[in-house]
């Protein structure tokens, strides 16, 4: 089967270990529109992954990602042509701290998906927004360090995973006590730990 190459992407602008927020399309608009409504800061980019080598021949990347139907996967960027995205980069970071996350990744490569991750982060919802209501008679804005005892530790989403590869070198890319959700990676951005890369072809 022959894959849609990307046209958006050429061999100088990302590096290894670069990390893109992707807005997903079709019915996942309606999960990132509940996610804004519910988390904050508000963010539609709900799917992050890594940014692997790039294949010259293809203009095209390998990507590294953890999805619902296999867990951690390997796949290209052109997957995703058509889509909204950002890149970002860890600050300070080169293209050696890059492919050393790289060659992490594959410590969780037999991790399934966090599908208890989710089950107890919508528990933890439900708590906050029970308390919220019961406190001050309104639903509240959920923070990822209102999360952060209530994620679980079994099996990866997505965000877990571009949280947890650079972790395991010593290198936190979320503020201290927030659980890996989009919108800890926008407070991430907003600090200064993740900076924009984002480039298209000219």
């Amino acid at each position: 089967m022959k894959l849609k190459q990307s046209q958006c992407w050429f061999g100088d602008t990302y590096q290894p270990g670069d990390i893109v927020g992707l807005q997903p399309g079709g019915w996942s608009r309606l999960e990132a529109r509940t996610s804004e409504l519910v988390f904050t800061p508000h963010t539609p980019l709900l799917h992050w992954f890594f940014i692997g080598k790039y294949i010259s021949k293809e203009k095209d990347y390998v990507i590294y990602e953890s999805i619902p139907s296999h867990g951690v996967a390997i796949g290209r960027l052109s997957f995703y042509d058509g889509q909204k995205y950002r890149v970002f980069r860890i600050n300070k970071s080169n293209r050696d701290l890059g492919e050393f996350i790289i060659d992490e990744v594959s410590m969780f490569g037999r991790q399934q998906y966090g599908y208890p991750s989710i089950l107890r982060m919508l528990a933890g919802i439900a708590v906050i927004e029970y308390a919220s209501l019961r406190a001050i008679y309104r639903l509240k804005t959920v923070t990822a360090r209102d999360m952060y005892v209530y994620m679980s530790n079994k099996g990866l989403l997505c965000t877990q995973l571009v949280h947890d590869v650079p972790l395991r070198l010593g290198i936190d890319i979320l503020p201290p006590g927030d659980a890996a959700l989009p919108c800890a990676f926008i407070e991430a951005i907003e600090v200064g730990i993740l900076i924009d890369v984002t480039q298209l072809r000219r």
